[in-house]
C-alpha cells in the first residue's frame, strides 16, 4: 500500500491523430523483461493534441484525439500484460493544444480518494496554444494516509533562441496553475472504446469558490506533493538555426548514445535549470537516450512503411532522419522533485512515430507514498490568476470558432452552406417583393 508504480509518457502528437498500432506497440518497450509489472498509474502528457480549431473549441470535437489515445492505452496494456489486467481512464483533460490522461488499474482505483486539476495558457493573450494542465491525486498510502501526487503536462515556446520566453512561461505557469476540487465523481469508464466521452477541461471555478481563497489556494508548489512534469519543453541545443551544411556533422540515430554528448553539453535545458532560471526545484534522470527532436518526413515514413506487430519493435530511421533546418534537441523531458526520490526502471525515448516530428519519452519508476517534502514556490501565484484564464478562455473560443470555419472541411462546408442559405434567402425575399 505505501507504494505507488507509475508510468508517464510525454509526445507531441503534432496536431494529428497517433497511429494505433505504431503508438501502442511503443509503449511499455523498454525495458523488455520477461514478466512485467503493470504500473499502477499510466499517464500521458499530450502537446498539440488536435488542431488548434478542435482544441480551443474542445468538448466533443476532441473525442477522438482522448479516444482514440485510450484505445493505444488498452492496446498495449493487452500486449505488453497478462490477461485480466485492466484500467479505468481517472481523467482526461486539457487546456488548448496541451493534453494531460490518467489511467488507473482498476484493483487499485479505490485508493484514490480525490482528484484536483489545473490549467494555463502561455501563448498568445495567455490562450492555451501553448501552457500547462495539471492533476493532484490524493492517494492512500501508510497508514491510509492520504498523499497528494501531482502530474503536469507542459508545452513552452517554440524556436532557438527563445529562451528567455520558455523561462518566461515556467514563470506564468508556477503564477497560473491553480488546483481546484473536481466536484463530480472521476470518471468510471471502462471500455476505452472509440466513441467513449472522455472529454475534461482543466476547471476554472467562480472567484466566489471557496478552494481558491488566498489561505487555501493549491498551486503547484503548495500545498507539498509529489510532483512530476513532462512536455515538449522545448529547450533546444542551439540559440540560432543551423547553416546548411551542418546536418553533414550529425549522427545518424542509429549511432550510440556517446556521439551526441556534444550537442547535449550545449543542452539549453540544463543549463538554464541549473543556472536557477528555469524549472525550479525539479530535476531530471539522465539523459541516455538520442534527441527527440526534429524528425524528418522520411524518418516518419520509415516506420510508417514497416508492419509493427505484438512483440515487434520498428527499426530506426538512417542518417536522412533529422529535419536540416533544426539542430537535434532534447525538446521531450520530464523532471520531478528529487525529494519524491523516485526509484528509476527506465528513462527513455520511445520509437518514431509515423505521425509525428518528436519521439514519445516514457519515464517509469515507483515512489514511497510517503508525505512529500515542501519546496519553496520561486514565483507567487497571480491574485487574478482566476479572471485571467476566464478571459483567455472566452479568447480560446472566438480563435477557435475562426479556425474551425477557415481551416476545417467542416467548418468550410458550414460557412458556404450559411452562405448559400443568407443569398437564398435574399433572392426568395427579393422575388416576394417583386411580386
Amino acid at each position: 500500500m505505501s507504494n505507488l508504480s507509475i508510468y508517464i509518457t510525454t509526445f507531441n502528437t503534432a496536431r494529428t491523430l497517433p497511429s494505433l498500432t505504431h503508438l501502442a506497440s511503443a509503449l511499455f518497450s523498454d525495458p523488455p523483461t520477461p514478466s512485467p509489472i503493470p504500473p499502477d498509474l499510466i499517464v500521458l502528457c499530450l502537446q498539440e493534441l488536435a488542431p488548434l480549431g478542435y482544441s480551443f473549441l474542445g468538448a466533443a470535437y476532441l473525442t477522438p484525439y482522448f479516444s482514440r489515445l485510450s484505445n493505444v492505452v488498452q492496446r498495449a496494456v493487452a500486449a505488453r500484460f497478462e490477461d485480466g489486467v485492466e484500467y479505468e481512464t481517472l481523467l482526461a483533460q486539457n487546456v488548448g493544444m496541451t493534453g494531460l490522461m490518467v489511467f488507473v488499474r482498476r484493483d487499485v482505483r479505490e485508493r484514490v480518494r480525490w482528484i484536483e486539476t489545473a490549467g494555463v495558457g502561455v501563448g498568445v493573450w495567455e490562450m492555451g496554444n501553448k501552457g500547462a494542465v495539471g492533476a493532484r491525486l490524493g492517494v492512500v498510502g501508510e497508514d491510509e494516509e492520504v498523499v497528494p501526487v501531482t502530474f503536469v503536462s507542459a508545452h513552452l515556446a517554440a524556436g532557438e533562441g527563445e529562451v528567455e520566453r520558455r523561462n518566461e512561461d515556467w514563470k506564468s505557469i508556477c503564477e497560473g496553475l491553480v488546483f481546484t476540487r473536481e466536484v463530480s465523481s472521476p470518471s468510471q469508464d471502462t471500455s476505452m472504446e472509440e466513441s467513449a466521452p472522455l472529454l475534461g477541461e482543466a476547471s476554472s471555478p467562480s472567484s466566489k469558490d471557496p478552494t481558491t481563497s488566498s489561505s487555501s489556494i493549491s498551486s503547484l508548489f503548495s500545498p507539498p506533493s509529489h510532483i512530476f512534469l513532462a512536455g515538449d519543453l522545448n529547450y533546444r541545443t542551439s540559440s540560432t538555426s543551423p547553416r546548411p551544411s551542418d546536418h553533414q556533422t550529425w549522427p545518424s540515430p542509429l549511432s550510440a548514445t556517446h556521439t551526441f554528448q556534444s550537442l547535449l553539453a550545449s543542452d539549453q535545458l540544463t543549463r538554464e535549470r541549473l543556472a536557477h532560471r528555469t524549472l525550479h526545484n525539479l530535476t531530471e534522470s539522465l539523459v541516455t537516450f538520442n534527441p527527440t527532436y526534429k524528425y524528418s518526413a522520411s524518418a516518419q515514413a520509415h516506420p510508417a512503411a514497416q508492419s509493427v506487430g505484438k512483440g515487434s519493435k520498428p527499426e530506426e530511421p538512417g542518417s536522412d532522419a533529422w529535419a536540416r533546418h533544426r539542430v537535434p534537441s532534447w525538446c521531450d523531458r520530464i523532471l520531478y522533485l528529487p525529494s519524491s526520490n523516485p526509484r528509476i526502471a527506465s528513462y527513455t525515448a520511445l520509437p518514431v512515430q509515423p505521425s509525428s516530428d518528436h519521439r514519445p519519452v516514457a519515464l517509469a519508476f515507483s515512489i514511497e507514498l510517503e508525505p512529500a517534502v515542501g519546496a519553496e514556490a520561486p514565483f507567487k501565484v497571480k491574485k487574478d490568476w482566476n479572471e485571467r484564464r476566464a478571459v483567455a478562455r472566452r479568447l480560446e473560443v472566438i480563435v477557435g470558432l475562426a479556425a474551425y470555419l477557415g481551416w476545417t472541411w467542416e467548418g468550410e462546408a458550414l460557412l458556404v452552406a450559411t452562405v448559400v442559405g443568407i443569398v437564398g434567402v435574399g433572392l426568395v425575399v427579393r422575388a416576394l417583393i417583386g411580386s
